[in-house]
Order: C-alpha cells, then sequence, then structure tokens
C-alpha cells in the first residue's frame, strides 16, 4: 500500500473506526455516477478541470485500485447494495427479476429471484440503526425488494437540476434522524455541451484513430466536467444546510464510459473506477491497495458506527484491522439479450482474464449495434481496415485465456498467456479463479434459468439470438398454441397502450404488434401482408386503427411534416378512404374477429399541424367503410375525448402514462370480449 502521509492514514484509521462513539452520528451519501471512467484532474488527467471532485479528493481517501464487481449497472448496483458478489446472490445477469419491464409485464412465471434469508440491504440496515434512508434516482436491483423497506423517500428522477436537494436533507431533519443517502448521477450518459477539442484528446491503442472514436472520448470528458459541475451543486447545498462537516460523502461511478471494451467488460476501461470518501474523521490520503465496489458497503455502515453482518463479503476499508485484498474479482454475465460469461483476477500487478464462450466474438449482437461508431468500427474490421491490437478485439477470435501485466502494459494489449515465461504466473491467476468460484459460489457458472430467459426473450424478441434462448423460445412456443391469438396494428397511440393491453391479457391471449410505428395508410397498404403473416398469422382477433399520420400536414414536395395548414395531408380523405377499404378487406379474409378503433382527438397547437376536426371527418370514412364490411367498431375516440384533459398531454397528440393505461384498460375489455374459449 502507498500511503502519502503514514501518520494521516494512521489518524485515518483510528478515528474513522470510532465514529459511532461520536456524537453526532455522522450522515452518509453516496454520489453514485453511471457509466463514468476516473478522467478526473484527481486522477492525473488534465483535459477538462475537475475542481469539485478533486476538492473533496483533498480532503479525503483517493483510492487508485478501486475495481467494481461487474461492468454494468444492475449488477454493480446489486452487489454494492448488498456488500456481496452479484453471482453469490444470483443476482449476476443484468436486469433480472423485474415483473415489468418498460411498462412490459414478464408474466406470473417470471424470474422472481430473492435474497437469501438473512441477507439485507445497507439501506435496510441504516434504517434498523434509525438513519433516514433515501435514494434519489434509479435503484437497478436484480432481486426482488420493496422499494419502502429500503428507503423512506424514493424518487427515479436522474436530472439533478430538477431535484430540491435541500428537501432531501429536509426529510431527515422532520425525522430528526442522520441520514444515509444516495443521489444518483447520469455521468457518461449525459448529453452535455461540447467544450472539449475533439483534435486534443488520446486515442488508446485498442481504437483506431478516426474521428468518430475522438468524438466518443471527447464526449465522455464532456460528460465528466458536467458531472463535475453536479458534485459541486451537491456539496454546495450540504455546506449551506450545514451538514457537509459531519456528512461522510463518497464519490464513485458504477464502471466505465460507454464504448466497447470499457462498459460491459472486464478491462481496466470497464472495472477500475474512482472511489473517494471524505468526511470526519476520515484524514487526507492516498491508497493503491485493490478495493472491490462490495467494500463501499461494509466501509459505509461502519462510519456511521453500524456493525457489519457476517454475511457481507465486503471489508471496511478503514477497520484497525483491515488487511488489504491480495486480489479482487469482476464478472461478467447476460447483458440486455447478450449471453456472455466472463471472469477476472486482479492481483497488484496482473489481470487474468476467463472467457468461458469462446464460440462467439466479444462484439456479439448487442445495444449499441445501432451506434454509427460500432457500424464503423466493425466495418472497418470486416474490411481488414484495423490493425492485429485493435483487431483482438473487433475481430471473430478470442482466446479461452488472457493475462496482462498491468504495470508494463496498462492498456491490455499484450496478452500474455500463451508466453512460457509467465506459465507460473498464469497458473498462480487460474487458481484463484478456481478457489474463488468455489469459495463464494459462483452461481454464474450454470446457464441462467429458463423463467429468466423468457423474460429475457420476452423483452427483446428476436434479438435473443444466442443458442442458449433454444430451449426457452421452444416453451414459449408450445405455450403460445393453446392460447388465442390477437395483433394489434396501429400507430404510436397503439404502442402506448398495448403494453397494458398485454399486462391484462397475460395468460389469457398472445399480444402481438409489429415492431415501430405502423404510422398511416400509406404505409399500411404496403406492410399489411406482413404484419399478417407475424409470427406464423392465424389471428382470432385483429385490431386496428389509421388515421393520425393520415390526416396531418405535409410539405408538397418533400413530404415532410409541415406546420402550414395550406400543406396537403399526407393522406388526404379520398385516399384515405382507398387505402382503408383495401387494408380493411386483407384484414377481414383472414377469418380473423376484426375492430377498428376510431381515431383520438387532437388538441390544438400540435405538431406538425393537424386540424382537430379532422380525426372526426376521418373517423367518419372509417365508419362508413367497416359498414360496408361488416367490421365491429370500437370509439376510443369517444372515450379519450371525456377524459381529454386527464389523459391527454397538451398541444400534443400523445397520452400521458396515465392515459395510455386509461386506453389499454378500454381496449383491453373490449378484446376480452372477443376473445375464443379454448
Amino acid at each position: 500500500m502507498r500511503i502519502t502521509a503514514s501518520l494521516a492514514l494512521a489518524l485515518a484509521l483510528a478515528t474513522a473506526s470510532a465514529l459511532a462513539r461520536d456524537t453526532p452520528r455522522p450522515n452518509v451519501l453516496w454520489i453514485y455516477v453511471e457509466d463514468m471512467n476516473d478522467w478526473l484532474g484527481c486522477y492525473g488527467h488534465d483535459v477538462v478541470k475537475t475542481p469539485h471532485i478533486d476538492k473533496l479528493a483533498a480532503r479525503g481517501v483517493r483510492f487508485t485500485r478501486a475495481y467494481m464487481p461487474a461492468p454494468v449497472c444492475s449488477a454493480t448496483r446489486s452487489a454494492v447494495i448488498t456488500g456481496t458478489m452479484q453471482t453469490t446472490l444470483g443476482v449476476h445477469n443484468h436486469r433480472s427479476a423485474r415483473a415489468t419491464f418498460r411498462g412490459q409485464t414478464m408474466g406470473p412465471s417470471y424470474d422472481a429471484i430473492r435474497l437469501p434469508k438473512g441477507v439485507r440491504t445497507v439501506p435496510e440496515l441504516f434504517k434498523a440503526a434509525g438513519y433516514y434512508t433515501f435514494n434519489q434516482g434509479k435503484t437497478d436491483y436484480n432481486f426482488v425488494h420493496d422499494t419502502a423497506a429500503l428507503y423512506d423517500m424514493q424518487n427515479g428522477r436522474m436530472n439533478l437540476a430538477r431535484v430540491d436537494l435541500a428537501a432531501l436533507w429536509a426529510g431527515a431533519g422532520r425525522a430528526k434522524k442522520p441520514f444515509f443517502g444516495q443521489i444518483q448521477l447520469r455521468g457518461g450518459k449525459h448529453r452535455p455541451q461540447k467544450v472539449v477539442d475533439r483534435s486534443k484528446v488520446v486515442v488508446p491503442p485498442y481504437y483506431p484513430d478516426i474521428p468518430i472514436v475522438r468524438e466518443e472520448i471527447a464526449h465522455h470528458y464532456d460528460c465528466v466536467r458536467q458531472t463535475d459541475n453536479e458534485v459541486g451543486v451537491i456539496l454546495a447545498s450540504l455546506e449551506k444546510a450545514n451538514l457537509l462537516s459531519n456528512t461522510v460523502v463518497l464519490f464513485v461511478t458504477d464502471h466505465g464510459f460507454r464504448m466497447h471494451r470499457h462498459k460491459q467488460f472486464l478491462y481496466e476501461g470497464g472495472i477500475r473506477v474512482p472511489l473517494i470518501i471524505g468526511g470526519p474523521g476520515i484524514a487526507k490520503a492516498t491508497r493503491d491497495d485493490l478495493v472491490n465496489g462490495i467494500d463501499i458497503a461494509a466501509t459505509s455502515l461502519a462510519c456511521a458506527g453500524i456493525d457489519v453482518p457476517a454475511s457481507m463479503q465486503g471489508r471496511d476499508l478503514f477497520a484497525r484491522e483491515h488487511t488489504p485484498r491480495t486480489f479482487t474479482v469482476a464478472a461478467r454475465d447476460r447483458c440486455d439479450y447478450t449471453i456472455e460469461r466472463i471472469r477476472a483476477i486482479v492481483t497488484q500487478r496482473y489481470k487474468y482474464m476467463r472467457n468461458y464462450l469462446t464460440d462467439r466474438p466479444y462484439m456479439q449482437p448487442q445495444y449499441r449495434d445501432a451506434w454509427p461508431v460500432t457500424k464503423r468500427l466493425r466495418q472497418l474490421a470486416a474490411t481488414g481496415k484495423l490493425n492485429p491490437t485493435q483487431l483482438a478485439f473487433y475481430g471473430n477470435e478470442r482466446p479461452r485465456e488472457e493475462l496482462y501485466d498491468l504495470v508494463a502494459d496498462p492498456h491490455e494489449t499484450k496478452n500474455l498467456a500463451s508466453e512460457a515465461a509467465h506459465a507460473e504466473t498464469l497458473a498462480k491467476h487460474r487458481a484463484l479463479l478456481a478457489a474463488w468460484i468455489e469459495v463464494t459460489k459462483d452461481q454464474g457458472q450454470q446457464t441462467e434459468s429458463i423463467a429468466g430467459l423468457r423474460s429475457v426473450l420476452r423483452r427483446w424478441g428476436d434479438k435473443c439470438v444466442n443458442p442458449e434462448y433454444a430451449a426457452a423460445r421452444a416453451q414459449v412456443a408450445e405455450e403460445r398454441t393453446k392460447l388465442p391469438r390477437v395483433l394489434i396494428l396501429g400507430d404510436s397511440i397503439s404502442m402506448g397502450y398495448t403494453p397494458i393491453v398485454r399486462n391484462f391479457l397475460d395468460q389469457k391471449a398472445w399480444v402481438v404488434r409489429p415492431r415501430g410505428n405502423c404510422a398511416g395508410t400509406n404505409k399500411g397498404i404496403k406492410h399489411v401482408d406482413n404484419w399478417l403473416a407475424l409470427e406464423g398469422g392465424k389471428w382470432d382477433v385483429i385490431w386496428f386503427n389509421f388515421g393520425l399520420h393520415d390526416l396531418k400536414r405535409v410539405h408538397p414536395k418533400t413530404g415532410a411534416n409541415s406546420m402550414n395548414p395550406a400543406h396537403p395531408r399526407q393522406a388526404e380523405p379520398d385516399r384515405y378512404e382507398g387505402q382503408l377499404r383495401a387494408i380493411a378487406k386483407k384484414l377481414a379474409a383472414s377469418g380473423a374477429k376484426v375492430v377498428f378503433c376510431t381515431t383520438t382527438p387532437v388538441p390544438e397547437g400540435v405538431r406538425p399541424y393537424r386540424d382537430t376536426g379532422d380525426p372526426q371527418r376521418y373517423n367518419a370514412i372509417a365508419r362508413r367503410i367497416m359498414d360496408e364490411l361488416g367490421i365491429q367498431m370500437h370509439d376510443l375516440y369517444a372515450f379519450a375525448k371525456e377524459r381529454q384533459n386527464r389523459i391527454q398531454q397538451p398541444r400534443n397528440v400523445h397520452f400521458s402514462p396515465r392515459g395510455s393505461r386509461a386506453l389499454g384498460r378500454d381496449v383491453t375489455r373490449r378484446i376480452t370480449e372477443l376473445l375464443p374459449r379454448r
């Protein structure tokens, strides 16, 4: 361990562990940042100034070798909040144990992962010790939990500019208790003002030096600058409330920045993070002993004089008897729909990585695939434009094992695993990993449960391409044959209420809608045959609408949305009538029970321009067609109009979340009446 001042550290070790005897008890605040590397002034970076974080480091302890247990938010946060490796608790797969996901139910058999008996989260332990607890921002825990049991106040808002910080502190004041709080910052997910000169950033050797990569790196520095400003706002608010001197402030990020090889991977850029702890009784020091993110839990509890449960794997970093780790571990498992399994052992000098799934490249199909930088780098790899160092990650092959000398090779570009001179080091790290897997009972060594994989399939559908999904997909296909089939076609209004319909009809019907917006009849006439064939077709009920896109004004030459009321509609009434009739005939010929849902109201002042009277004009055309073809109607216009002030957004054709729920309930009621009994 390197110590900037031995006397200072001795004082920190002695006084921090004695905080429990101090009165009043200290507050403990986590400033918890998303997707951000340690590109800070106090960590030796000078591209942007970070005076507020640097000031915190100047009065506290800065850890230079802090590693998170996972390179993705939910797995890391699940481990940190319990003080135990996510792999031990079975909460290692990203976004597990979610009964709902972005408004969509996962069904009654979702992967309801629960913490083992006796395992309590950090905020629960603080509450039990008489603390007021709050969390401002995301939680993202991969286990079933009662938010009210963890936090006296929880608000999911991540935009600090809209957070009343004084109200956070005031909650504890009213309760006459010290507080344990978490403030989540967007960090690398900010959309900051461009300040950094793109030509001045340094591109690491594992990326090609091209403009789009420079943009990503410079963007991250811009995010760091904005995050530092936010930290300054938080610290100033604490000081204004006369709380800073009695608050232990912990600054940390959940993993590295958003680029490939950083976020979701176990290289230094993915798991090595800034960690700064300052507050009463904590003297300035710099420490380079190995730290795991799970140590944050035990350290925070100890700073408040709360006993650390024996079941916690994390360590109190300020304990008198603290023994620095000889190694630390990080794990990568499923992220979104991408199934992966990697483990890393980090010692003082080396990093060892074990790739378990070498049948697939690092750059599997993933959530970043649509990003321009991803497309460009894939293109360069495919056309032989990357050098061997870059191709090691972006190519199609990867080794079973990786070993890096972090001192000689901080960018981790020279794999030593196959070199005879490092055979002994390799064997030592292999043994460390094998023992850790056994001792900590790494549950990630097994394939995810069928319930978990089914939940992922439900969220991501055809994006789930890994072979591990086959069994879950077959099970779902078998069950679908026993349920009535419902097809929903429509614009963004139906996109808003379809998840609600799915929730209500779970286990009663299989509800399908095309990905994306069906838009108007111009699009509908081209795609109706494809939509009818989705997932094998053979529909029992088809619910459809076209109208809002047809009646909007568009530029006569470009077809772009227009605010000019003199411009034509996308489909004028006669064209709308012809196209809608053709679509309706095809739907009716399918043999399903077909219902046309009327177009919802248009408020004044919407963009692009729409005449407020047009929905009823177009609904009248639709009613005439449906009567002619014997197709049922459902008057969603009337339902929405009666409640418009309560459920529809002002000057917007779209509905509030409450409004979409109301529409969804009404639609579900009607569809339920049409379902065949099986």
